[in-house]
């Protein structure tokens, strides 16, 4: 699956004319990059399909009888942010329920007869928090709900609060785990999953125990490197990594691996990104619209859920591989990625992304790899047991 977005024309009803303009350069940009890689994967034998966008679609569809904004739905442009495929099994997160993802996504690829699965799990902090709110003395800790949960025992000493809290499980949890897909991360025969919480230890076990009953014939690797997995390494083939400089646990997740660390983005040189961080945090930034404060006012106020924090992303390292000798790069001269790719016989296949500063997602976040050609192949035959960096 390739991802898409918005036409132009969704935006026309939007009356200040700084903002809409921004929004249709990057809608017209955006599906004019989308369109050139589909043509790639196309050319290199891939079958793709793409979400169900509504093309009549208008931002005036989310407006109260006032004609004022009340949301913004989320794009589909990067479905493997919520979806997730291991083996021959689709599992998608909690970003899809809760439409933080289009669900023009999830449809067409129901249309692809691909079977949703889910993997039980406890509430996310934010979550429970935000139900038990500042007064319930009744209601247990967050640490202490987890540890209940995972070892399947009430959820409270109080029936009642036990009742309560499974009450809003019920309705919360067929919309996935709180581990976002991009935090897991299939190689062979092993599954690599990020979790960054205070509860580590309880929720490490709990997903050593859920995903070996799941994945009997893989093996759980859990990290604690913290973010999307796919922005932090990428491995380009068997035997080689792309990387960000601080992961330095290598030695025990991917052992004898050659390893290409990758410097990080030198934005203080960038002097329009500076400009805008003040405005925006250093969240997102678009060339050429840093003094339309009405449009960065916009995206602050409506597009919350469309934009990261790109002053953390490496984009050299979200790359696609398409094959054996083949792998997608959005920046086209990169000196320390190419050589690396030719020092292991691959070729880099130049893909104009030029919104990813906005989007804060790359060429692999923009697809989602359904099916692929070839056999499993287990990579650590000798890892006898699964593995974590922390020791649990």
């Amino acid at each position: 699956m390739l991802g898409d977005f918005y036409s132009p024309e969704f935006f026309n009803d939007i009356k200040n004319t700084k903002v809409k303009s921004a929004l249709q350069r990057i809608a017209n940009e955006t599906q004019e990059d989308l369109e050139g890689y589909e043509k790639v994967l196309k050319d290199f034998g891939c079958d793709v399909i793409r979400p169900y966008v509504d093309k009549n679609d208008s931002i005036m569809n989310y407006t109260d009888h006032d004609g004022k904004l009340t949301y913004i739905p989320g794009t589909p442009l990067q479905p493997r942010n919520s979806q997730l495929v291991i083996g021959n099994d689709l599992f998608y997160t909690r970003d899809s329920a809760y439409y933080l993802d289009h669900p023009g996504i999830t449809q067409s690829l129901d249309n692809y007869n691909k079977n949703f699965k889910n993997i039980y799990s406890p509430l996310s902090e934010a979550s429970f928090n935000g139900h038990k709110g500042e007064d319930a003395p009744d209601w247990p800790s967050y640490t202490d709900y987890v540890e209940r949960f995972c070892n399947k025992q009430p959820l409270s000493d109080k029936p009642y609060i036990h009742n309560e809290i499974l009450g809003i499980y019920k309705k919360e949890i067929p919309f996935g785990f709180p581990i976002q897909a991009p935090s897991i991360t299939v190689v062979g025969r092993d599954i690599y999953i990020d979790i960054k919480t205070e509860v580590d230890s309880v929720l490490v076990n709990y997903y050593f125990k859920e995903f070996a009953k799941m994945f009997p014939n893989f093996k759980i690797n859990v990290l604690t490197i913290g973010g999307h997995n796919d922005g932090c390494f990428h491995t380009i083939k068997p035997g080689a990594i792309l990387s960000l400089n601080e992961i330095q646990t290598y030695n025990d997740t991917f052992p004898g691996w050659d390893i290409c660390y990758l410097p990080d983005q030198s934005w203080d040189k960038v002097r329009p990104f500076i400009e805008l961080k003040i405005k925006n945090r250093g969240k997102w930034w678009v060339p050429g619209e840093e003094e339309n404060d009405e449009f960065t006012n916009f995206v602050e106020t409506w597009l919350q859920d469309w934009v990261g924090y790109v002053e953390e992303t490496i984009f050299d390292v979200n790359v696609l591989v398409l094959d054996e000798r083949h792998c997608c790069v959005s920046q086209q001269d990169n000196e320390i990625v190419n050589a690396f790719l030719k020092k292991h016989n691959m070729e880099p296949v130049y893909v104009p992304w030029r919104h990813r500063y906005f989007w804060d997602g790359g060429l692999h976040c923009i697809t989602l790899d359904l099916y692929r050609e070839g056999t499993q192949q287990d990579y650590f035959p000798d890892r006898q047991h699964s593995i974590t960096d922390k020791g649990f």
